[in-house]
């Protein structure tokens, strides 16, 4: 009974994200947007007529009424609304195309595949502007914090998951417990006893089945009470797994060109803050330079898992000892 009402409860909560609203909204400055800086090495600036010029930063979003100057020895990489990648270098100017198609010149150029941009472009919007872009309820405990003594599931929750099997992990509670994973209010999968920290992958003993919402919770050892509240979370659709694939090819390829393993890297968190995957985007951005690319990265990651300032801290140091791939 104490499962069930657990299970019932999660499922509404995950229907506030998934029915009626998306996790994530374009603004109306995404919309009038023309690039994102993705990439940026020495002194860069950015004009704007009749406004100052600011310094290039990793993230920056530009307007097609900028012009971006690069000082000799400096290079840059520009994600172009419509899936143009430019990189310029010594002493260039370059003028923000006015329309998405419009012709460019740079010192290099790729072309991500139309299919798989609509999810990147959005995510690059979340990363620019987490505060204004992100549609959740209040973070777990409204920013208080909890004892450590308190079992929480730190992943995954209120997330797609983009590959079809699921890693769990926590923290707190007992010595051990074990992992009670639900469908459509019947369990699925309970796991063996295992410790607080252990990254708890389910493999093949939990298939997932693309657009199913799944919950979790942690339960004693020896069996009993629930030692938590469910959290959902759900298998992604197949059209986003196969962007998935198809955008991770695309990115090992740009990676492979001048400059483009730092583009290639911030792409990816993008791609898969557009698709709702905080869990990696956390892990990814925890290997990102320090400065306010890296900081607002996990600022989204964290508001898409609700997870308070100290326990997304705790999930991103253990990712960061063992990432999840």
């Amino acid at each position: 009974m104490i499962a069930a009402r657990l299970v019932c409860a999660s499922v509404v909560a995950i229907q506030s994200m998934t029915i009626g609203q998306a996790p994530a909204r374009a603004s109306a400055t995404a919309e009038s947007s023309a690039g994102v800086i993705v990439g940026v090495t020495g002194h860069v600036v950015v004009e704007r007529s009749a406004a100052p010029s600011r310094t290039a930063t990793l993230g920056m979003r530009l307007e097609a009424v900028d012009v971006v100057v690069v000082d000799r020895g400096a290079v840059v990489s520009i994600y172009l609304k419509g899936g143009g990648v430019v990189r310029l270098s010594d002493a260039t100017r370059f003028e923000m195309p006015k329309a998405a198609d419009a012709p460019v010149r740079a010192t290099s150029e790729a072309k991500l595949q139309s299919g798989t941009i609509a999810q990147l472009e959005n995510g690059l919007w979340v990363l620019n502007d987490p505060a204004g872009s992100l549609l959740v309820s209040p973070m777990r405990g409204d920013g208080a914090w909890e004892s450590t003594d308190t079992a929480v599931p730190l992943t995954p929750r209120y997330e797609a998951l983009t590959e079809p099997h699921a890693v769990f992990v926590w923290s707190g509670g007992p010595v051990k417990a074990r992992v009670v994973v639900a469908k459509r209010r019947e369990a699925v999968w309970k796991s063996a006893p295992a410790a607080p920290g252990t990254i708890l992958d389910a493999g093949a003993a939990l298939p997932l089945v693309a657009g199913e919402v799944y919950t979790w919770w942690l339960e004693p050892e020896a069996g009993g009470p629930p030692l938590t509240a469910g959290v959902p979370f759900r298998m992604a659709t197949d059209d986003v797994v196969a962007r998935t694939k198809a955008i991770e090819a695309e990115l090992r390829a740009l990676a492979e060109t001048a400059e483009g393993g730092a583009v290639a890297d911030y792409l990816r968190v993008a791609h898969y803050a557009g698709a709702s995957s905080w869990t990696r985007v956390l892990d990814l951005a925890t290997h990102m330079p320090p400065g306010e690319a890296r900081a607002r990265a996990i600022e989204a990651a964290s508001a898409g898992l609700r997870l308070d300032e100290r326990n997304a801290a705790t999930l991103a140091k253990r990712l960061g000892a063992d990432p999840i791939r």
